[in-house]
């Protein structure tokens, strides 16, 4: 399924770096779906926990705090978001150039230690 971006929010400070896609959703206008790198405890966490965790609003994942990002590939027009138990699909046609760049620079940021693959065509 792909799902329709209609904004996306952007977070960086010392504690987490956060790409929230706000996704059209028919039942209940929209939801998030979230990239989180919470780097305050990454030294706690163990080797297979760490890295970008990939949550979407409102979908009950047995495995979520260990969903980690593998792969995301980035045109004009989409995203592809490919984590350890789920994948999705991100229409970005409503997000501007700068937030499409903005979006590149902070999945760059996430992956300060290429735990996943980013393929920008």
């Amino acid at each position: 399924m792909k799902y329709l971006a209609k904004f996306v929010n952007l977070e960086e400070d010392d504690k987490d770096i956060i790409v929230s896609f706000a996704i059209q959703d028919n039942e209940i206008d929209v939801r998030s779906l979230i990239l989180h790198r919470m780097l305050f405890l990454e030294e706690m966490l163990d080797e297979n926990e760490k890295g970008v965790i990939v949550s979407l609003e409102g979908e009950n994942l047995e495995n979520e705090n260990t969903n980690t990002l593998s792969i995301i590939k980035i045109n004009n027009n989409e995203i592809n978001i490919i984590s350890k138990y789920s994948k999705y699909m991100i229409d970005i046609t409503k997000i501007d150039k700068k937030g499409k760049e903005d979006i590149l620079s902070l999945l760059t940021k996430q992956n300060y230690d290429n735990r996943f693959i980013i393929e920008n065509a």
